[in-house]
């Protein structure tokens, strides 16, 4: 008998020990797995975006599933990586070039200080202050660059979980509706919204935020913007950006231009940009809501707050789509357990 106890103890004493290893590792696991979040959300992204052409291409063309999944991981990968990569490698060799030379930021700062001071008699900084400001300015150069390294390591994470994610995508949408418990409808709508917020988001913002910035570029052409493919870079990104968007580059440029002394194109730039730049968002936000979501600019306001806080600068495509997601997962509670359709039950 006592021996039996005596069994029994250790049993209990070995699979407590067991379970707390596993929580130990799990814990570990999870602690990493936080860093590739969004190529997680990267992943789900593509899935979303490739499922429909995956079903064309194996029902329609009678292609081979695996050669479908290898050759939409090709071509999204050329297609998203192969720009990046241009973009940031056009702006790390301009970006290696000031850091190299911080007195060239200093002095450029100091111009603008001193037409501050000559045109309205405002002294901003003090000769301290503007050595600080030039340090930050590299500083946030040098993060940008960072940050490049850290997206393409994330886009890694995503087309690899992708790949898996189509090759077994039967099993994955068997696995979905068995083990969810929700009702039917809600399933349906479940996908349908996704789609929609993936769409609207991970294709809208950087195609609007493209648009725009083409758009700005003539301007830059027009206005003799020295090195205007730099500044249009830069503008596809500070687009993708609520609020300030395109006016984060041109309202520098335009400033620019004024410290050169080139009054008439600073005045024409503004104006350009003020009125076309700014106007074509709105136009371009409203054509493309007629073939996407309907996203609130706060949710894309406070999204990309969130986003950037949270993952960097990508945050900028996944925050937005992580508080539509809160969000409907709100409306899907109220509609599942709140406001339930007696004919689902």
């Amino acid at each position: 008998m006592n021996n039996n106890k005596q069994y029994i103890s250790n049993n209990v004493l070995l699979q407590l020990g067991f379970l707390i290893l596993i929580l130990i590792v799990f814990g570990l696991i999870l602690k990493n797995v936080f860093a590739f979040i969004p190529g997680i959300l990267g992943a789900i992204c593509l899935y979303v975006l490739l499922f429909n052409p995956l079903n064309w291409l194996t029902q329609e063309k009678k292609i081979n599933k695996t050669v479908s999944v290898i050759l939409l991981i090709i071509t999204s990968a050329i297609c998203i990586i192969l720009p990046l990569y241009i973009l940031i490698q056009t702006l790390t060799n301009k970006v290696m070039i000031m850091l190299n030379d911080t007195n060239k930021i200093e002095a450029q700062i100091r111009k603008l200080i001193d037409l501050l001071n000559k045109q309205f008699n405002i002294d901003i900084f003090s000769e301290n202050n503007i050595s600080k400001l030039a340090q930050v300015t590299t500083t946030i150069l040098q993060t940008l660059l960072n940050a490049s390294l850290d997206m393409f390591i994330q886009l890694g994470v995503a087309f690899l979980l992708a790949y898996f994610m189509l090759i077994k995508h039967k099993k994955l949408e068997q696995s979905f509706y068995q083990h969810i418990p929700l009702k039917t409808r809600n399933l349906k709508n479940m996908n349908s919204d996704l789609r929609q917020l993936v769409i609207s988001n991970a294709i809208g913002v950087p195609l609007t935020a493209l648009i725009q910035a083409i758009i700005a570029y003539i301007g830059f052409l027009i206005f003799g913007v020295e090195e205007a493919f730099t500044w249009f870079i830069l503008t596809i990104f500070a687009s993708m950006l609520p609020v300030v968007g395109a006016a984060l580059i041109y309202i520098p440029l335009v400033i620019l231009l004024f410290i050169q002394g080139d009054n008439t194109n600073a005045i024409g730039l503004l104006l350009y940009c003020f009125l076309i730049v700014g106007l074509s968002d709105n136009l371009i936000r409203f054509m493309l809501q007629k073939k996407m979501a309907d996203v609130h600019p706060l949710i894309t306001i406070f999204g990309v707050i969130i986003g950037i806080n949270l993952f960097g600068f990508i945050g900028i495509i996944f925050g937005p789509i992580l508080f539509s997601v809160f969000l409907w997962l709100i409306k899907l509670y109220k509609s599942e357990f709140v406001d339930p359709n007696p004919e689902d039950e």
